[in-house]
């Protein structure tokens, strides 16, 4: 087969230009035929890229201790948060395809709310590129700033890491920021992110499929993949003076939905992970980690099916919260 063949495609049109219309799917199938077999859909792969950043920045500490003591107080229902959490703005920023599932950071941020604690959704394109969704986190705290409200930034994935690249980028956002707690955060690359971009035929279904059925860019998946975050992170590095707690977990068991993930990035990498991001990129330089063992992706962020999802999202949001306000 030709070398043109394995090229990317051509940058898709803006999502604001196309409409799924009445054949969408018999398009998306359509040009869907002639990719070749499975076992070559993912690329040269990213072995020895997991948790590049380690050895360049400030390493975390471990915090994962005194969570549980937290967590188990918040099961038990003993008050956790300090008297100073009724003094910020806590803004809640959603992940990939954040807009498209049901119920998405709602529980996390109902619990804020019946402590008695202010909370507003930034409303990023959870399909949107980092640049775009960046422009709007900086809004929200200039407009928080006006208001002389301080801040606690509360991400989910993609969301954590445009909330931890707003404040890296501009440092006149830090001073109103009281604390950030970064759920799952890919702040080193996702594993799954750079293996889609990495192969040329994954890269075509993504270019296809985000415009035409979430309005979105495969920029916003790019913006993940390993060679991305390196050249943000060594222009823009994250300012560890700003109270920072990092959650990095992993989940191997057949019970996680995203258990078929998690078994492709063990099998292939020797990785620990969520399902979609590896634990080790998930430790935000100078913050305090929280290692979890047992959590998928979808977990901090969706109440699952009681006896099988292991922790609550309110009470896991919680605890967190009550960590990074120490």
């Amino acid at each position: 087969m030709p070398r043109s063949e394995f090229l990317p495609p051509s940058p898709p049109e803006p999502a604001s230009a196309l409409s799924p219309g009445p054949g969408a799917v018999a398009r998306l199938v359509r040009s869907l035929r002639g990719l070749p077999s499975a076992e070559r859909w993912w690329g040269p792969g990213c072995a020895g890229l997991p948790g590049w950043f380690q050895a360049e920045s400030t390493p975390p500490s471990d915090a994962t201790p005194r969570f549980r003591e937290l967590y188990a107080q918040v099961r038990r229902g003993t008050p956790v948060l300090p008297a100073e959490a009724n003094r910020h703005l806590y803004l809640l920023v959603k992940g990939m395809l954040g807009d498209e599932l049901f119920g998405y950071l709602e529980d996390n941020q109902l619990r804020l709310e019946r402590r008695g604690l202010d909370t507003e959704a930034v409303s990023v394109d959870t399909e949107g590129s980092l640049e775009a969704n960046v422009a709007k986190i900086r809004k929200a705290l200039e407009d928080a700033a006006f208001f002389r409200r301080s801040v606690v930034l509360v991400g989910h994935s993609k969301g954590a890491v445009e909330s931890l690249s707003a404040l890296a980028m501009y440092p006149h956002l830090r001073t109103g920021v009281r604390a950030v707690v970064a759920l799952q955060a890919p702040y080193g690359g996702s594993p799954v992110a750079h293996d889609l971009m990495a192969s040329p035929e994954m890269r075509r279904v993504v270019d296809i499929a985000l415009p035409l059925l979430f309005y979105g860019v495969s920029r916003s998946v790019e913006d993940l993949s390993y060679p991305r975050r390196m050249d943000f992170v060594r222009r823009h590095p994250y300012p560890v003076e700003i109270p920072t707690v990092s959650l990095a977990s992993s989940r191997d068991s057949r019970r996680s939905l995203l258990w078929p993930v998690a078994n492709y990035l063990r099998q292939r990498y020797g990785l620990a992970s969520d399902g979609l991001v590896a634990a080790v990129d998930a430790e935000i330089p100078g913050s305090r980690v929280v290692r979890l063992d047992d959590l998928d992706h979808a977990q901090a962020a969706l109440l699952g099916i009681p006896g099988l999802a292991p922790y609550h999202p309110g009470d896991l949001t919680e605890a967190m919260v009550a960590l990074a306000l120490e």
